[in-house]
């Protein structure tokens, strides 16, 4: 649901960038059009229609009276102009003046030699007429209509713009996709490799920059990966240089007379346990990544619960209802339950410990509840590292080996579980393990895609 909501988010702002660019190319567009091609096409066939009235009227007087009428018709035929010698009634002055017909009356001025803007009419028809003056003593008016006017400034910046965002939106979608497809491949990445999944590497194409992103991206996971091998290497060298030791160590002290000192072996037995259950702790950092490569299983999460607390009987166990199922890692959730458990009983003393699973829309969450000392807000977080204690004299009477939690952290991060330690009202801690309900999130994305359709 964070990823859509990230995709949502990337869409978005994409949008939003070809919306704003394609506003300033219709406005860029339209300037050029407007000023370096109508204007100049519209100048041009008003001055040629100018050219033609004047070159008609001209014409018409040195005709004999006898050729009129042909030349009329003539006239209408090929340019379909209308061509009278006698005065048009109900003629009423244009009012509404485009850029054409201003530019037609500006032409006729000119070629006329007229100081002041001849005027154009309009009849009940909607038919246009200019009155030219001759030499003669008459004066002739030539008509035509609106469709004779050949430039239409909209229809060209309808096309153009219609082009223009075509051309646009199929560029930037090209162009989106180019940088977005590596981004998203890498976010996809990022995220398995946090998960601790197994990624092969990420195809290092696209612009540059996401391709050397990329290529530092592969050799970084590469170069953890080879670090974790050597890590757990390692540690599980150590291991077993130690372990071995240590077991002759404790058949030694087995194998010591009854006369020695018992509360002396006591104490060496006790630390060679101390010993072997501090490095098997650190084998389970070490191999807490191959937790998650475990399969999963549809497990009661509440009878898991049941049986780990048969242990524990000073734990108070809030059981519900509520059906708390889910397909999970069965070790690992035991391992972090156990943990949290014994973290809590360390910390608590005597103080009563309540336990509880709420199955919620998104999560199935079990809370542990102490009434301990508590944690200070800001040593929260440094409590899941690696040997990190509040209490810093390493005593064993007094805390733990520092590494319960961590493993806890660990197996969380692996199997993509949240993990919280959060102040409680009174005193003490609340240990909140959040596990993602998985058939729920899933019943939410199918009623969200009914929606949409």
């Amino acid at each position: 649901m964070k990823e859509g909501n990230q995709k949502s988010n990337l869409f978005r702002r994409t949008g939003l960038v070809i919306a704003l660019s394609l506003l300033i190319f219709i406005i860029f567009s339209s300037s050029l059009i407007f000023y370096f091609m109508l204007i100049p096409m519209a100048k041009q066939s008003t001055d040629d229609l100018a050219a033609l009235l004047i070159f008609s009227s001209r014409t018409l007087v040195e005709l004999p009276l006898e050729n009129h009428s042909s030349f009329s018709d003539e006239l209408f035929n090929s340019h379909h102009i209308t061509l009278k010698a006698t005065s048009i009634p109900n003629l009423q002055k244009l009012s509404i003046n485009s850029p054409y017909i201003i530019f037609l009356k500006e032409a006729l001025s000119k070629r006329l030699e007229l100081k002041e803007i001849i005027n154009i009419w309009v009849d009940k028809d909607k038919y246009l007429w200019v009155k030219i003056p001759t030499t003669s003593n008459y004066t002739l008016w030539f008509g035509f209509t609106n469709d004779r006017i050949g430039a239409q400034p909209s229809v060209v910046i309808i096309w153009v713009i219609f082009g223009g965002v075509i051309i646009t939106i199929l560029t930037s979608l090209l162009l989106v996709r180019r940088i977005t497809s590596p981004l998203q491949r890498l976010y996809s990445a990022t995220k398995a490799f946090a998960n601790n999944q197994s990624i092969t590497p990420v195809p290092e194409t696209g612009p540059h920059e996401l391709a050397t992103l990329t290529r530092s991206f592969n050799q970084m996971t590469k170069q953890i990966h080879e670090l974790m091998e050597n890590r757990t290497t390692l540690l599980a060298g150590i291991s077993h240089d130690l372990r071995t030791p240590i077991t002759r160590m404790q058949l030694a002290t087995e194998m010591l007379n009854k006369d020695e000192d018992p509360h002396l072996l006591g104490r060496i037995k006790t630390d060679l346990d101390e010993m072997t259950d501090l490095i098997q702790r650190t084998m389970e950092i070490a191999k807490g990544f191959d937790n998650a490569s475990q399969e999963t299983t549809s497990t009661d999460i509440a009878g898991v619960i049941e049986k780990l607390i048969e242990h524990y009987p000073s734990i108070r166990w809030n059981k519900s209802n509520t059906i708390c199922r889910q397909d999970l890692n069965l070790v690992a959730l035991r391992r972090v339950l156990t943990n949290i458990l014994e973290n809590a009983l360390t910390y608590a003393g005597n103080r009563p410990i309540d336990i509880r699973c709420l199955n919620e829309d998104e999560f199935i969450t079990v809370e542990v509840l102490d009434r301990g000392s508590g944690i200070p807000s800001d040593k929260i977080e440094s409590v899941f590292q690696p040997f990190y204690r509040l209490e810093a004299s390493r005593n064993r009477t007094t805390g733990g080996s520092g590494l319960g939690l961590a493993i806890v952290k660990q197996l969380c991060e692996a199997n993509s579980w949240e993990i919280a330690l959060l102040s409680r009202n009174g005193g003490g801690i609340i240990a909140q393990l959040k596990i993602p309900n998985i058939s729920m999130v899933k019943k939410v994305d199918q009623e969200r895609v009914k929606q949409k359709k």
